[in-house]
């Protein structure tokens, strides 16, 4: 029996153990549920959550699969993760770091082959902390959005390369932070550079020592609802794989998140905090995550998800061990449940 299959029997084992004692803390979910959030089964009609509380786990399923299917969403079922791609991609950057082949110091011109001086202060350090300057879109974005359901699909790594050498880049000295999908799908291209592979080869070859399963060609095996309450398409992507592309399950995040939390060597880096600055205000960024401070000096380490049917949520708060993961299958998510989660496993953040 391998690693992974032992992983998950023990994951069941426990969900058996521990369902004496699941009756209370599911009610305490339904009350977050009740009152901390505006979740309704009309337009988030399932999802599921993992609390991860140091070696024990807890899956709560709540709604159905879909409007047609009653059964309850299971670990096992894919999932459009969309953002939460990030903490993969910033994983495999790490993973060529430590094999010498990429520096955080260097910028996107040394892998340009006509280099654009302009790109000079767009380093790999900044693009994972979404402290480069690049904006949300290229500014011809309206040309490439041609299906409102897949608004990522005709954008290929040449589209980008044309993005790249005409781009007037301004110098982000103050490290301002601003969130876009465009610092990762220029480290999807730097990685493709480097290694002349596409990113989902990276994916299976960097996943696959760690007994991890996600991809960009699976299909989710939970139907995904848009704002309209509509079935959605799965989205397709070329040069935004790396950015939002992965499909997953909830059983594969809990083992990222428990490979996180034991700070497994390669994961453990992506846990340092980095000062940046959201206009006037100072806070924190993680490599790929995205850091929320909280009481105790402690800060949250999360990051969402959002496609045209599907929504999650990952959080954790390394000092305690605790995690929670919420997957959905809509586009309306689950909004502000899985940070409420992890607030009540940890006492209003009071928790030693």
């Amino acid at each position: 029996m391998n690693f992974k299959t032992t992983f998950f029997c023990l994951v069941n084992f426990l969900a058996v153990v521990l369902s004496a004692q699941e009756d209370p803390v599911r009610r305490e979910i339904q009350k977050l549920i009740r009152y901390e959030t505006n979740i309704r089964y009309d337009r988030t009609p399932g999802f599921i959550i993992a609390m991860l509380e140091k070696d024990t786990t807890f899956i709560f399923s709540f709604g159905r699969r879909s409007l047609e299917d009653s059964l309850p969403i299971n670990q096992n079922d894919l999932f459009e993760v969309g953002g939460l791609t990030k903490l993969y991609t910033a994983l495999i950057v790490m993973e060529l770091i430590d094999q010498g082949r990429l520096d955080l110091n260097q910028s996107v011109p040394h892998f340009m082959d006509t280099p654009n001086p302009a790109l000079d202060s767009c380093t790999i350090l900044r693009l994972l902390t979404h402290t480069s300057g690049l904006p949300k879109f290229p500014a011809n974005w309206g040309d490439f959005e041609k299906e409102a359901n897949n608004p990522f699909a005709h954008f290929a790594l040449k589209e980008l390369e044309t993005f790249l050498n005409g781009y007037h880049h301004p110098v982000n000295s103050k490290q301002e932070y601003l969130y876009s999908h465009l610092n990762f799908v220029v480290l999807q291209w730097i990685l493709n550079k480097i290694t002349g592979l596409p990113y989902e080869d990276h994916l299976r070859q960097f996943l696959q020592p760690f007994l991890l399963i996600a991809s960009t060609e699976m299909q989710p095996t939970v139907p995904g609802y848009g704002y309209d309450i509509k079935k959605k398409p799965s989205w397709t992507s070329l040069a935004y794989s790396g950015s939002i592309g992965i499909k997953t399950s909830l059983a594969d995040l809990i083992l990222f998140c428990r490979l996180t939390l034991n700070k497994q060597p390669l994961f453990k880096p992506l846990l340092q905090r980095i000062p940046m600055r959201i206009g006037k205000n100072k806070g924190w960024v993680g490599l790929g995550w995205q850091v929320l401070p909280v009481p105790k000096n402690r800060f949250v380490y999360a990051h969402t998800g959002r496609t045209e049917g599907h929504h999650s949520f990952v959080g954790l708060l390394p000092e305690t061990g605790t995690a929670v993961i919420i997957l959905s299958n809509s586009a309306y998510g689950t909004d502000p449940l899985g940070l409420s989660i992890l607030n009540m496993m940890n006492q209003n953040w009071k928790r030693k």
